[in-house]
């Protein structure tokens, strides 16, 4: 079994929203800095068509107010707590319509740990127009060493050959429009992302390395999905596209981006959430390959059909005669991930009705248990002494009687733990090291009073 390293990096974007409707809207991302910080950036809009338009020196214009508070969970204090005045000239009122917005964006570099914050948005020239929104802000730095992808910036256009480079939208080459709102649909029928990589340079081998992107329904459903291999080993990279949902029914989705390694089983991802309003498109119940996103972010998301083949087969030690039924109807690679995630989320989280297993240390034992049990003929795992050991663990006390008069080489193996105590003895019957299970008292176990006969040689 090779070694499964997993990260995830979850980017939130479920906000609080006060009561209000005054349409001002907020999102954030987040981006590598340096080790210990990430550099956040805040995407934030105002409804222009929902604000007064005053006379200021003779020349029309509207004014936001842009509250923002950044608060350490850990310590009570404040790392942002400020209000920024945002003007913007108006050429005259026939100029603003109903989907006129007032745009900006502002950054911070902002350390790990847990934030909560707090953001408002008014109209300065009417303040009983305004909407807050409160949500946390969970950051973990990217990192030097292992591959990571950072937060996903959702936006309306995203320019690079017309890039106004003073714009406060310019970064790396491209002028990135933001969508506060993460709303498309009606009139904006095309999504646009932006994203980066990083510490490529610091994989040992590129070959396994693939950039993906997937966008689920409410449901869970895979509705898209696109890939590509990783050349260049460079320590950061950025990533951008263009998904077209103008035939998406109105709800919303989970656009995934992703970097995968299939050589070293490991696997980071980030998400995004987004909303689809399109009523002239209706569902017509179209049945799309499912991929569960929990399946998608957890060890088993890239194993082979061969691999989950042999994870099931050191799993069946702990499953039930229906469990071993249900994976050998199993014929697809995507239907084993599936089930074998559902399979150890039951056992970790105690909803199986089993006895409660954690999977990293079942599959220490099961690592454990090849090495030290294997002889001549069988996998170590395979035997019946690797079997106890994986499913029971250490024994309390271990008796060995390797060469004891006329009998054959045999073991007791006591668990004071179980069942107020219980024992297995175990004989090597055939002179190779492979010692099987003569007796135990364990409930359900096998039993054979007459256990020593097995080990005396017929005279």
């Amino acid at each position: 079994m090779k070694k499964i390293i997993f990260f995830l990096v979850f980017i939130p974007s479920i906000l609080i929203k006060a009561q209000s409707n005054f349409n001002f809207n907020i999102d954030f991302a987040s981006f590598k800095y340096d080790s210990t910080s990430n550099y956040v950036e805040f995407y934030y809009s105002f409804p222009t068509s929902q604000m007064k338009l005053v006379n200021q020196n003779n020349k029309l214009q509207v004014e936001g107010l842009f509250r923002l508070q950044i608060k350490d969970d850990k310590t009570g204090k404040y790392l942002v707590n400020k209000d920024w005045r945002i003007p913007n000239e108006v050429q005259d009122s026939s100029s603003i319509t109903s989907k006129s917005t007032l745009m900006g964006e502002i950054g911070f570099v902002i350390p790990d740990g847990n934030y909560t914050c707090y953001a408002e948005g008014s109209d300065r020239n009417n303040p009983v127009e305004k909407q807050s929104y409160s949500f946390p802000v969970n950051e973990k730095a990217f990192g030097n060493n292992e591959i990571n992808v950072s937060g996903i910036q959702l936006a309306s256009s995203i320019k690079q050959e017309d890039a106004d480079k003073n714009s406060i939208f310019y970064k790396n080459t491209l002028e990135v429009i933001p969508s506060p709102s993460a709303i498309y649909g009606d009139g904006s029928p095309v999504l646009y992302y932006y994203g980066e990589l990083y510490n490529l340079d610091k994989a040992p081998d590129l070959s396994g390395i693939k950039f993906n992107v997937f966008v689920f329904d409410q449901q869970g459903k895979n509705i898209y999905s696109h890939n590509k291999k990783i050349i260049k080993p460079l320590p950061a990279v950025v990533e951008v596209g263009v998904i077209n949902i103008s035939r998406y029914i109105s709800g919303k989705y989970t656009l995934v981006l992703s970097l995968s390694d299939s050589l070293k089983k490991q696997s980071v991802i980030s998400r995004k959430e987004f909303f689809v309003y399109n009523p002239a498109v209706k569902d017509t119940n179209t049945t799309f390959s499912s991929k569960d996103i929990k399946v998608l972010s957890s060890q088993f998301a890239f194993l082979s059909s061969e691999e989950c083949d042999d994870l099931f087969a050191k799993s069946a030690y702990i499953a039930t005669d229906k469990e071993k039924d249900q994976y050998e109807k199993i014929h697809t690679v995507e239907g084993k991930r599936e089930f074998l995630y559902k399979f150890w989320s039951e056992r970790e989280s105690d909803q199986s009705g089993n006895e409660k297993v954690s999977y990293t240390d079942y599959m220490n034992r099961v690592n454990i248990a090849a090495k030290r049990f294997k002889n001549i003929s069988r996998a170590g795992w395979k035997t019946d002494m690797g079997r106890v050991y994986i499913k029971y663990g250490e024994p309390s006390e271990i008796e060995r009687f390797p060469n004891e008069g006329d009998k054959r080489p045999y073991e007791i193996w006591h668990y004071n733990n179980i069942e107020g105590g219980v024992i297995f003895i175990f004989g090597d019957l055939t002179g190779f090291s492979n010692y099987v299970l003569l007796t135990s008292t364990k409930r359900g176990e096998t039993e054979d009073p007459n256990w020593q006969k097995r080990i005396t040689p017929s005279q």
